[in-house]
């Protein structure tokens, strides 16, 4: 009995840029597992090798340096933690409701996202070692900070928060708000609250206190 034909092709094979770009993933992944449930400290160059299951020089020949792998595990999270509030404001028309958002997926990252936790443990490092980082940190800061200022400008702009307010202030405060709330959660002090019941709380509190 003739047997049925298969296809047989053969599985692809990687390019090089998607190889490189895998081990970067597993190498990042693994660094920010270490520095959170770790801290600063415990991430080396060679455990962050090994946890990704690579030799124990990939990390320093790719990074060249702890500050090298720190900067791109901090660029990394910063790019993830746009890309979730780019997310979270498709579809909504409103800039105020777009603030609202933006902060409530903020803190469900901060909740549940150990990159997101990674990068406060290594910001509240950079504060106390003050570590070589600190350019990289400042830069990133700037940039999320810009973005919250240019949607309260364009909530005002709306008449949906009261332009008597200073957006860049407003954008300082919401952001300093944002970060404690993370620092927070990062140590464990969020063990006593009920992480669902936090956003809906913390986005009642912002409506009000942005929309009058």
């Amino acid at each position: 009995m003739d047997m049925p034909v298969r296809d047989t092709l053969p599985p692809q094979r990687r390019s090089q840029a998607e190889r490189r770009a895998q081990s970067e993933q597993r190498l990042l992944d693994a660094a920010a597992q270490i520095i959170a449930t770790e801290g600063y400290l415990a991430a080396t160059l060679e455990r962050v090798g090994e946890r990704a299951g690579f030799s124990r020089g990939l990390a320093s020949r790719k990074y060249g340096s702890k500050d090298g792998l720190i900067e791109a595990v901090i660029w990394r999270v910063s790019a993830h933690v746009h890309e979730q509030a780019d997310a979270a404001i498709v579809g909504i028309a409103c800039p105020l409701e777009q603030v609202l958002a933006l902060a409530d997926r903020f803190v469900e990252l901060v909740q549940r996202d150990i990159s997101v936790r990674a990068y406060f443990v290594l910001f509240s490092a950079m504060i106390a070692n003050r570590l070589e980082t600190r350019p990289v940190f400042e830069e990133v800061q700037i940039r999320f900070g810009e973005r919250l200022e240019a949607l309260i400008v364009a909530a005002q702009a709306a008449g949906k928060v009261s332009p008597t307010l200073p957006a860049q202030h407003a954008a300082f405060m919401l952001g300093c708000l944002l970060a404690g709330v993370a620092i927070e959660t990062t140590m464990g002090f969020d063990r006593l609250a009920d992480p669902t019941a936090v956003r809906t709380d913390l986005t009642a509190m912002l409506r009000r206190a942005l929309g009058g």
